[in-house]
C-alpha cells in the first residue's frame, strides 16, 4: 500500500506537535488556525481539526484466492467516505500539558462480482480509529522556545 503524502504530513505534524510548536506557528494553506484560550487560573487550551488526503494502491490476497490489484485515488476514496473526523487538542498549566489526537473514518462501497458464481455482489465497509493521549513537561520554556518531554499511549 502507498500512503506517501499522508504519511509525510502525519510525520511532520507529529514532529511539530511533539516539539511544542503549535499548528498556528507553522503556516500552510491547509492548516486551520488554532484557537488558543487562556483562563484566569493560568490554563491554556488549544484545539485544531485537520484533514488527511490519501490514495491507496497495492495488492490484496486472502484465503488462497488470487491476488487483486487495488488502485484508488483520493477522489475515489472520497466518493465512498461515509464519515470522517480528525482533531488534536492540548491543555497546558504552567510547564505541564495533556494532549490528545483522534482520527476516525468510515468508508463503504459495493460492486457486482465478475462471474457471479459465489455471489452476485459484494459490500465492503472499513472503519478506522486511532487515538493518542499523552502528558508532557516543558524542560525549556521561555519566550523564544519550548521543549517538552512527553509520554503517552496510542490506540
Amino acid at each position: 500500500m502507498k500512503l506517501g503524502a499522508a504519511r509525510t504530513l502525519s510525520f511532520i505534524g507529529s514532529l511539530l506537535f511533539a516539539s511544542g510548536v503549535m499548528a498556528a506557528d507553522a503556516y500552510s494553506p491547509m492548516t486551520p488556525q488554532v484557537q488558543q484560550a487562556e483562563t484566569d487560573e493560568g490554563w491554556t487550551f488549544a484545539f485544531a481539526p485537520y484533514f488527511w488526503a490519501a490514495d491507496l494502491s497495492g495488492d490484496v490476497a486472502q484465503f488462497g484466492l488470487p491476488t487483486v490489484e487495488v488502485d484508488s485515488s483520493f477522489s475515489d476514496i472520497l466518493d465512498h467516505l461515509d464519515f470522517g473526523a480528525m482533531a488534536i487538542g492540548e491543555a497546558r498549566y504552567d510547564r505541564y500539558s495533556i494532549f490528545g489526537d483522534v482520527l476516525y473514518s468510515k468508508i463503504s462501497g459495493s460492486a457486482g462480482t465478475p462471474r457471479g458464481i459465489v455471489a452476485s455482489s459484494v459490500e465492503v465497509t472499513s472503519e478506522t480509529f486511532a487515538g493518542l493521549l499523552g502528558v508532557g513537561y516543558s524542560i525549556i520554556d521561555d519566550d523564544s522556545a519550548r521543549l517538552d518531554v512527553v509520554g503517552g499511549a496510542r490506540v
